[in-house]
């Protein structure tokens, strides 16, 4: 009988059951520590913004495209493609931020068909055409413009959007003359 051994003692496998509930229990109270630290943030940040400066000051469309302008005037043509790709572009925002359309998503001949309905003068609108028109062989095609092209253009888009702009305050003051003469008719 020396061959029999007598029975040992049950050896434990895996993790403790009471070690995991407090792992689980540790692991559950530090995501509720961040949750609440994050969402106290959150509310101490918002808590402290005043609602005035919250507020972006908007730079009207004119003055915008203005800076730019004088910015793309002071900038050498090293790239004369690239120019001519800011120079529409700054066109289609004046265009877009002006007349609340998403100008500088559309071609050409969108943009044209669509500032017909704007109620634009028509010199204005050719203008614009030719303007984009011209420039499109420089931005898609194999054309390069000469660097005296560059400047002349620079001026014609800086006379193009004092243009718009004065047609577009000629027509906030006739809809400002029609709104008040309106007013003075339903007042008796």
């Amino acid at each position: 009988m020396q061959d029999i051994h007598s029975i040992k003692s049950p050896v434990m496998v895996g993790l403790d059951p009471g070690l995991v509930k407090i792992m689980l229990l540790i692991a559950g109270g530090l995501s509720l520590l961040i949750l609440a630290f994050f969402l106290f943030k959150r509310f101490w940040r918002s808590k402290s913004k005043q609602p005035g400066n919250m507020l972006i000051p908007a730079i009207p469309p004119y003055k915008a495209a203005l800076r730019e302008l004088d910015r793309l005037s002071q900038k050498p043509v090293i790239d004369p493609r690239a120019f001519y790709f800011d120079l529409s572009a700054l066109v289609k925002r004046y265009i877009g931020g002006s007349y609340a359309m998403n100008a500088v998503e559309m071609t050409t001949q969108e943009l044209v068909k669509q500032i017909r309905f704007t109620g634009m003068e028509k010199a204005i609108i050719q203008e614009v055409s030719l303007f984009l028109n011209a420039s499109d062989p420089f931005r898609y095609g194999p054309v390069a413009p000469d660097h005296s092209l560059v400047k002349k253009d620079l001026a014609s888009v800086r006379q193009l959007i004092t243009g718009l702009e004065e047609d577009l305050e000629s027509k906030r003051i006739l809809s400002k003359q029609l709104l008040s003469k309106d007013n003075r008719e339903e007042t008796p």
